[in-house]
């Protein structure tokens, strides 16, 4: 199952993590702000990824399985995940459909009848449980399980709008003598993400830091410890944060459940970072990050 334990949100998920997605199927595109025409991704407005991205918001409204406070909490959890995966299954595109029911088939077969067997208990299941059921409901999947969990997941992250960041471009970065205050710089900024993470993404959490001045300073000392190598894609990056992505934010009044149940496709695009007029920029500064920063 994924969601299931919660991943820790950085810069380059400024998307918030694969989390915080809606019921209502996106809207139309609309023109980027210089005029050109965005076309989406397609499937970005199916039918699917609404129900994936609702799925998403209770989520992080109510936590993964792990996270459940008692087994009675588990039992109403686990049916909702049962209505979400069931309804996916019903609206899978033919790309992803043998993976969908795959996965179903697991869910219904090895991970619902174990749960049932605890009574919803994980404590129990910790406790009494074999090493091999305890396996099961961590991380034991059978291998077409994990294929058809990758297939899924890819196509949900390209179209669904959750992708955890900007694609790395393919290219290769190394080292040099600016890149600890780069990436020193780019830890202090995840921390100030982090904190609207752990808010449980607060709206009001969330305008305090983009309209503040802590804001502002981040971008400029990202900017200014830019290695030379992505000084204009960091300044691209900021650039965008600064404007673009501030203006979604701010229009969706910095909720980030509103972002997903009612941004367009477009909107979407900018708040992830994935717009055409960034993509070659954010990915670039992904690239450094995983690659030299360690992220």
């Amino acid at each position: 199952m994924r969601g299931m334990a919660r991943r820790r949100t950085r810069r380059r998920v400024v998307a918030l993590a694969a989390l915080a997605m809606g019921t209502a199927v996106l809207g139309a595109c609309s023109g980027s702000d210089d005029g050109a025409e965005f076309t989406p991704v397609a499937g970005s407005d199916s039918a699917y990824c609404a129900t994936y991205r609702a799925w998403k918001v209770y989520e992080l409204d109510n936590g993964g399985a792990f996270d459940q406070p008692t087994p009675a909490a588990l039992r109403e959890w686990w049916k909702a995940y049962l209505l979400s995966e069931e309804a996916m299954l019903r609206q899978a595109p033919p790309e992803i459909h043998a993976a969908v029911v795959a996965k179903l088939r697991f869910i219904r077969t090895r991970l619902t009848p174990l749960v049932e067997r605890y009574d919803f208990d994980l404590e129990r299941m910790r406790r009494d449980g074999t090493a091999a059921d305890q396996a099961t409901m961590s991380y034991g999947r059978p291998a077409e399980v994990q294929e058809a969990q990758a297939a899924q997941y890819a196509f949900e992250d390209k179209a669904c709008g959750t992708q955890p960041s900007p694609p790395a471009a393919d290219v290769v970065f190394e080292a040099d003598p600016s890149s600890k205050r780069f990436c020193a710089a780019l830890d202090a900024f995840n921390g100030e993400l982090d904190g609207v993470a752990s808010s449980g993404f607060d709206p009001d959490a969330l305008r305090a830091l983009v309209t503040g001045d802590r804001f502002a300073e981040l971008l400029d000392r990202l900017e200014a410890a830019a290695p030379t190598a992505i000084a204009a894609d960091a300044q691209a990056d900021s650039d965008w944060f600064r404007g673009r992505w501030s203006d979604v934010v701010a229009r969706y009044g910095y909720d980030i459940r509103r972002i997903y149940v009612d941004a367009t496709p477009e909107d979407l695009a900018v708040f992830n970072r994935t717009h055409p007029d960034l993509l070659e920029h954010s990915s670039r500064t992904t690239a450094y990050e995983e690659q030299v920063c360690g992220g």
